[in-house]
């Protein structure tokens, strides 16, 4: 009797799978050569195959042609549901790969532009574009020009110049005697930096103008941010208070009785156990480690470029596995794993535990994995130079300083991260990441001009009063008691 032809996937099983090999590739494209590396993409990319990657084992395993389809748009409609704008970016992916996801599922409707209540019921600000109505109402309802600067950040993303700015805001309202101690937040979104001039030490004052070229930010009395486009957000727990807030009361209907019901979760259909479990986990924390570099210093830890090697094709892998009858689809799935494994090295060796922790028989897997001994009578390699060692040649690609401040009554200390890129081992190289933080950071003054390219750039020593990470040109000055490198 000749063995059972595994049954092709659905056009939405097939979709899924694509999904994943794309997000693999396009995390590998961003983080190719420090030069270029867009830390967001690799985060929002990650980001998809948190609660999505336990669905795509369901579909991939769910045995007759229907259940595994079925499966799959669920997971497809699952994945679009969580975050604004993911269906757009799964249509446009998918299409490159031949799949048509618009025919597939339906966007969700985008509300996160608009006023919504909280679990209590009292109306949230929501985010919002830059727009001359909503610079009106924030001038109406707090003092602008009392605002402190809490955080910036300027960062590279691929080849635009994006920011931050977080800055504290001082209310021109009522609030009774229950306001918060912690004050109110506004956090702007910078999209194409233009212009940048920050100095942390200067006056306090927020003027947000809107110009014929997009946005721009006066900071105290001479500094400036200047971008094509940005997006507000605002935290403050009596923003229902506020003028704005008041209206938004008003027209903002209340949430309907859910009458207990919990709200909609991840697709569940379906027992995932042994190696295929095993797999899934693989898989899942692969990408939650991945996704941990939207801390800046995780950048230096996670070896993006091994697990991006590990998974490669594991989208289409993992559908062909799981299409096979019983045992052959154990020995598949564990296969699998034993190659992503393999594939992946040793670098990371840190997180073998936690990749491994559902895996049966786990040992096996991590046999010949280990670093080769080195030689007899090898010459050990030169180590890289670092630029806490004094300034070298290096690209500026991201700098980010937040002040001291309290938080529910506690002081937080002022922190302080940067990337630089550095020139790898040969010129042919890709270049790599160094990843610095500052103890007791005190000042920041940063222009656009630091992030336009390589140049001498590290940390300059002045005696008993700190180190100083600089950029050519005074392009860049932060100013710290120490600086270290991450590892």
């Amino acid at each position: 009797m000749s063995p059972r032809t595994p049954e092709p996937p659905g056009p939405a099983l097939a979709a899924l799978g694509a999904l994943l090999d794309r997000s693999v590739l396009l995390i590998a494209e961003a983080a190719r050569d420090a030069r270029t590396f867009d830390r967001e993409t690799v985060r929002a990319v990650a980001d998809m195959w948190d609660d999505t990657t336990l669905p795509l084992f369901r579909a991939a395993t769910g045995g007759a042609g229907g259940t595994r389809e079925r499966r799959a748009l669920a997971a497809l409609e699952w994945m679009q549901r969580l975050r604004p704008g993911r269906w757009d970016w799964m249509v446009e992916q998918g299409a490159v790969d031949g799949h048509r996801i618009d025919t597939l599922i339906r966007p969700v409707p985008d509300r996160s532009d608009t006023p919504f209540r909280d679990y209590r019921g009292v109306v949230r600000p929501a985010y919002s574009r830059w727009t001359p109505g909503t610079l009106s109402e924030l001038a109406a309802d707090y003092a602008l020009e009392e605002g402190t600067v809490r955080q910036v950040h300027l960062e590279r993303a691929g080849t635009r110049l994006c920011g931050f700015l977080a800055v504290d805001l001082v209310r021109s309202y009522r609030t009774g005697d229950d306001a918060p101690r912690t004050p109110p937040e506004l956090h702007v979104y910078l999209e194409d930096v233009t212009e940048a001039d920050v100095d942390t030490a200067a006056a306090p004052g927020v003027r947000l103008e809107s110009t014929p070229d997009g946005i721009a930010i006066g900071l105290g009395t001479h500094g400036v941010l200047r971008a094509r486009s940005a997006s507000l957000g605002l935290r403050d727990g009596t923003w229902h208070l506020s003028g704005a807030g008041r209206r938004a009361d008003a027209l903002v209907p209340p949430p309907a009785p859910r009458e207990g019901a919990r709200p909609p979760g991840a697709p569940e259909e379906g027992e995932l156990d042994g190696s295929i479990r095993g797999a899934a986990d693989f898989v899942r924390w692969a990408m939650l480690l991945i996704r941990s570099v939207r801390h800046p210093p995780e950048v230096a830890r996670v070896p993006l470029q091994a697990y991006c090697r590990a998974l490669e094709g594991a989208g289409g892998d993992i559908l062909a596995a799981g299409a096979l009858p019983g045992r052959e689809r154990e020995a598949a799935f564990r296969s699998l794993v034993a190659t992503w494994f393999r594939r992946g090295g040793t670098e990371p060796a840190s997180n073998w535990k936690l990749l491994l922790q559902s895996v049966p028989n786990a040992r096996e897997s991590a046999r010949g994995v280990r670093g080769e001994p080195a030689e007899e009578g090898a010459v050990p390699p030169v180590p890289a130079r670092r630029l806490t060692d004094g300034p070298g040649r290096a690209e500026p690609r991201m700098v980010s300083y937040t002040a001291g401040h309290a938080v529910a009554g506690r002081r937080r200390a002022a922190s302080a991260v940067a990337h630089l890129a550095v020139p790898g081992p040969d010129e042919n190289a890709p270049w790599r990441m160094e990843v610095l933080q500052a103890a007791e950071p005190v000042r920041l003054r940063v222009r656009a001009e630091a992030f336009s390219g390589a140049g001498r750039a590290g940390i300059d020593r002045n005696g008993d009063e700190g180190e100083t990470l600089v950029a050519e040109g005074g392009t860049l000055a932060l100013g710290a008691r120490a600086w270290s490198p991450v590892t």
